[in-house]
């Protein structure tokens, strides 16, 4: 029982060591926005909404698709530091934001 319960407490802190948060800046129609991914709570926040999260394999590198009341679209990144949304056809480049 105890190793149960060690073998829990491991995976547990092995999942949490792998959570981030993401910080972007995307431009949509020549104005910058801030784009903050947190996978720790599997939410995006752009544009003042907080969409839903779940991992998108269809992205070329890693990427989530983003939902909220129906609404949905692709937040994928390419190289390190840019990535960008797709929505309906048209893409919103970004890139990471530097500290």
């Amino acid at each position: 029982m105890k190793c149960i319960a060690i073998s829990t407490l491991v995976a547990i802190s092995t999942l949490s060591a792998h959570a981030e948060t993401y910080n972007y800046v995307c431009k949509d129609h020549g104005k910058s926005f801030p784009l903050k991914v947190d996978d720790a709570q599997n939410t995006l926040e752009w544009k003042g909404t907080t969409y839903k999260i779940k991992e998108n394999e269809s992205c070329a590198k890693f990427g989530w698709r983003a939902e909220k009341d129906g609404a949905y679209f692709d937040f994928c990144t390419a190289t390190k530091g840019y990535a960008g949304i797709e929505q309906n056809g048209i893409e919103i480049p970004s890139d990471s934001k530097r500290r």
